[in-house]
């Protein structure tokens, strides 16, 4: 299986992964024979690009950390939650509970899945976006907090903030929240004040841990006190929030948005790399560096040499040197072998 962007996609290509939209609905199933009308309506959806299998990638496995039916099912939650808040309404008791154990079953399938690295590309459409966001940016705060020891119920709160982190959105008008321009101060204050606004329509409505709500009210603060809503800072900050923040930024930052287009996630790593002890936790920065994969297996690269290769596997601590297969040869070539390949650098990810 392999990542094309959908400039390469072409009629009667077969689809690698199933396709959801935010709402947990599924566009297409796996294996699905591309016709022009669904190439249309892929692109009409906003997407970026597709998985798809085909006999060169047939042994490139890309291994997930959350199975797609609980990912699906996480954003049917999610959407329903933040739609009730928009409308002033809760989730009843059943739907609460609902959510609890998928957040549950999430912290399972991160615990029993530590080996794997984040190593995916999330096939987002632009509508769903906010529901996509929660839902990844739950993930990848799972991730991290696991490998930065957390508990199992730390791990709960830490995942249940990164599906909350952003409630308090509903009350910022969407035009604003999606301009394509630089806001007014006025329009700014709105969307900065969202994180008070989240934390206390949860401390009102629901009766999550205390842990939560404060996450979701620190998820914009810098570890060196320059974020908001309260300018706090350091060990002032929960790690866990702490832990949110390297999550929420990361997705934010390779997702298109109305105001940026996506950037690669090695170009993402570089900057939280380069705010590490100001905007973000050194300890979390470390740990992202070695769990979040700088070049997603499936994806192609352009090599140092001018060659074209396919990530086949990524290797924990070695983000840069990849195990890749070269696209004119089929030579499996492991870059972190400096003995074979010293001479070899990926110079960027073609996406």
């Amino acid at each position: 299986m392999r990542y094309l962007p959908m400039s390469q996609i072409r009629k009667d290509m077969i689809l690698g992964q199933e396709l959801y939209d935010g709402k947990g609905n599924m566009l297409l199933p796996k294996y699905t024979k591309l016709t022009d009308d669904h190439i249309s309506y892929i692109v009409f959806q906003g997407i970026n690009g597709l998985y798809i299998d085909d006999s060169f990638s047939k042994n490139v496995e890309i291994r997930e950390v959350l199975q797609p039916e609980v990912r699906k099912e996480a954003l049917r939650l999610i959407r329903n939650l933040f739609l009730r808040a928009s409308e002033g309404e809760v989730l009843t008791e059943p739907e609460e509970d609902e959510l609890r154990l998928k957040v549950e079953s999430v912290v399972t399938e991160v615990l029993e899945n530590q080996d794997i690295m984040y190593n995916l590309l999330e096939l987002k459409t632009y509508d769903d976006y906010t529901y996509c966001h929660s839902t990844n940016v739950a993930v990848v705060s799972g991730v991290l907090g696991a490998k930065c020891c957390l508990n199992r119920d730390q791990l709960k709160h830490l995942v249940m903030a990164g599906f909350l982190h952003d409630i308090g959105k509903v009350y910022v008008d969407a035009e604003i929240i999606n301009a394509p321009r630089r806001l007014t101060e006025q329009e700014r204050a709105k969307v900065m004040d969202h994180p008070r606004m989240g934390y206390e329509f949860l401390r009102e409505h629901y009766n999550f841990p205390e842990e939560v709500n404060r996450c979701v009210y620190e998820h914009h603060e810098w570890y060196n006190g320059g974020g908001y809503p309260c300018r706090k800072k350091n060990k002032d900050l929960l790690f866990l929030s702490r832990i949110l923040k390297v999550a929420d930024v990361y997705d934010a930052m390779t997702s298109n948005r109305s105001y940026h287009a996506a950037y690669l996630p090695a170009e993402v790593a570089e900057y939280i790399m380069a705010r590490s002890g100001m905007e973000f936790d050194p300890e979390v920065v470390d740990v992202a560096s070695k769990e979040i994969a700088l070049y997603p297996v499936g994806c192609e690269v352009e090599l140092s040499s001018g060659a074209h290769a396919l990530v086949v596997r990524n290797h924990r601590g070695y983000g840069m040197r990849p195990t890749i297969k070269m696209l004119d040869t089929g030579e499996i070539i492991d870059l972190s072998d400096n003995r074979k390949s010293w001479n070899l650098t990926i110079m960027r990810l073609l996406m």
